[in-house]
């Protein structure tokens, strides 16, 4: 089976007209008849109906089928001719959301090679855009946050640090003379966050459903934690943090823990895509990343 037949299906399929795909695909209206005929011979089913009158019921119920699974064959086609075309590439396409990017980028610095560092393409967004860029073939290794161990068809997640949460306040806030906290005392405090925390907005949640507490949140279209840290540091508000993401005696900032019995935390994991083949440099570069979560 020629797998341009079923690009030409499916184009058909979502055209509903042989001039508009053979146009789309530059080739000949016959070029497409005929391919249409060896996947209904290959298949043992009609799939398209000859009667053209009524259009929009052209594609027969096998013919749905076929599209429903052509549609993913085709991805996983496009796929594979993208990391086959950079097999030999020497770059290593790595993500990792800007709050673990924070914690973690000087220990990477100081950890590997600058030949290996200077072959890595970093992308940073939130780990959600993350999953979606290894799903796609975009990038092909993330270290991502989360809630809770993630389980995602196509994706690969080796779970290999969990951190606490808990609220980072001004030391000049009533909250630093504490080392902890229940999140139903924080009813009528000002939260802080910004738009790319997912994993943070998720977890804040649970805390503000388990206490029911509905408190004020002020969210920022702001670059990275340390952004926040200010606003915290200012006194103007205080935010949910895990706790690697602030360092022991940081200036002007106290981390209070969250006495609350969740089991929320923040989980880090480093995935890549199902069925994708690492290679020595790429596997050697997984293995670094979980030594340096087992030392911190």
């Amino acid at each position: 089976m020629n797998t341009r037949d079923l690009q030409y299906f499916v184009a058909l399929v979502k055209f509903k007209n042989y001039t508009q795909v053979a146009k789309q695909f530059q080739v000949s209206q016959p070029t497409i008849t005929q391919a249409i005929q060896r996947l209904e011979r290959e298949f043992g089913a009609q799939l398209v109906r000859k009667d053209r009158v009524h259009r929009d019921e052209m594609i027969t119920r096998s013919g749905r089928l076929l599209y429903e699974n052509a549609q993913l064959i085709n991805e996983k086609i496009e796929l594979t001719h993208k990391e086959i075309r950079r097999a030999n590439q020497k770059q290593i396409r790595f993500g990792m959301p800007p709050i673990i990017g924070r914690l973690y980028i000087s220990k990477i610095v100081s950890e590997f090679s600058k030949d290996l560092l200077s072959r890595l393409k970093i992308t940073s967004v939130g780990s959600h855009e993350l999953l979606s860029q290894v799903r796609n073939g975009k990038i092909d290794i993330a270290l991502l946050g989360s809630t809770a161990p993630i389980n995602e068809p196509g994706v690969y997640a080796d779970l290999i640090s969990g951190r606490r949460f808990g609220v980072i306040v001004s030391t000049n806030n009533l909250l630093a003379k504490r080392d902890e906290v229940s999140f139903k005392e924080l009813a009528g405090e000002r939260f802080i966050s910004f738009d790319q925390q997912y994993v943070h907005q998720a977890a804040f949640r649970a805390y503000c459903t388990y206490a029911q507490i509905n408190p004020t949140v002020a969210m920022y279209r702001i670059p990275d934690i340390s952004w926040i840290k200010e606003l915290v540091r200012q006194n103007i508000g205080i935010s949910l943090m895990a706790r690697d993401a602030v360092a022991n005696n940081e200036p002007g900032i106290k981390f209070v823990e969250i006495t609350d019995p969740l089991p929320e935390r923040f989980y880090i994991s480093v995935a890549t895509r199902e069925g994708y083949v690492l290679s020595p440099d790429e596997q050697d570069f997984i293995d670094r990343l979980r030594r340096l979560h087992v030392e911190n």
